[in-house]
């Protein structure tokens, strides 16, 4: 296919881009959001020699006749966080698909990756989707499930995605007036909201051993990380283990036994604490007896 526009604005996109240039398909333009925090992304681009426009308000009149003037036939959002107005969805001759990393329509909205890691799930699933007014709500094309196992973080789901999202891509473009797709229900419908840094805090009274290995998993780096209070200052927790011996003792208590630590203990038991900062507190390390809160 031809004049096919991309919004991206991190590697989920840029490996689109690849993988169909690679395979012959006309990309004609690239649409990358105007903060500095994506000039990686735009160099990125630029290696592949495609051609981009660095866009602050994509439903700007302006840019919907610039975009209208490219004749498009086809829309790709890939991580893409601005929402798109309903005349901009319109544009391209053939639709607008959405790149969706969740199981839909159990999730919708944000960080959809980071909460099927959280809540538990067995697999994570990504989705494309044809796009539509409504958020996340439109005919499902395609589905790829990650499985997710008790070492699993966000840069395992973030990694598979990113490589299976192409594949899905290239599998329905050249079949896209012709895939019927799955209508979602919506009576089943669950929107999560996205997440930032407050949603990260590890309650150690409250969450058992599992939730926060989970919390831990799904926000270790790139992430800022889950966290707790040291009195004045975050700790933030980038990986833990769970001890093969049952530790248990007061919800947050810092414990060494036998040399080894530093454990907090948790709702039901002890977790070992393998990487962790202290904010504002450079070398500082965790000591015996200390509580997090």
């Amino acid at each position: 296919m031809d004049k096919i526009v991309i919004f991206l604005n991190g590697q989920r996109g840029i490996n689109v881009v690849r993988e169909l240039k690679n395979l012959g398909h006309g990309i004609v333009k690239c649409i990358i959001p105007v903060d500095k925090k994506y000039d990686k992304v735009q160099k990125e681009i630029e290696n592949v020699k495609v051609n981009f426009w660095r866009i602050k308000d994509i439903n700007n009149q302006d840019i919907v006749m610039r975009l209208k003037k490219l004749n498009p036939n086809l829309f790709l959002i890939a991580g893409y966080s601005t929402i798109l107005n309903i005349e901009v969805i319109k544009i391209p001759t053939k639709g607008t698909l959405n790149l969706h990393a969740g199981r839909l329509p159990d999730y919708r909205g944000g960080s959809p990756l980071n909460w099927q890691l959280i809540n538990g799930e067995k697999k994570a699933t990504i989705s494309l989707i044809r796009m539509t007014q409504k958020i996340d709500a439109g005919k499902i094309l395609k589905e790829r499930d990650i499985l997710i196992n008790k070492f699993t973080d966000i840069n395992d789901l973030h990694k598979q995605a990113n490589k299976l999202f192409p594949k899905l891509v290239n599998s329905v473009i050249d079949k896209i007036e012709t895939i019927k797709g799955r209508v979602q229900n919506e009576k089943k419908a669950i929107y999560w909201h996205q997440r930032n840094d407050e949603d990260g805090y590890i309650n150690f009274s409250k969450f058992d051993t599992p939730h926060v290995s989970r919390l831990v998993r799904a926000l270790t780096t790139p992430y800022p990380g889950a966290w707790a209070n040291l009195k004045n200052h975050k700790i933030r927790i980038f990986k833990i283990e769970i001890p093969k011996f049952n530790l248990q003792g007061t919800p947050g208590k810092v414990l060494y036994i036998q040399k080894q630590g530093p454990f907090v203990v948790c709702k039901d038991r002890a977790v070992l604490i393998k990487d962790y900062k202290i904010e504002s507190k450079k070398n500082i390390k965790l000591k015996h007896g200390q509580f997090l809160n």
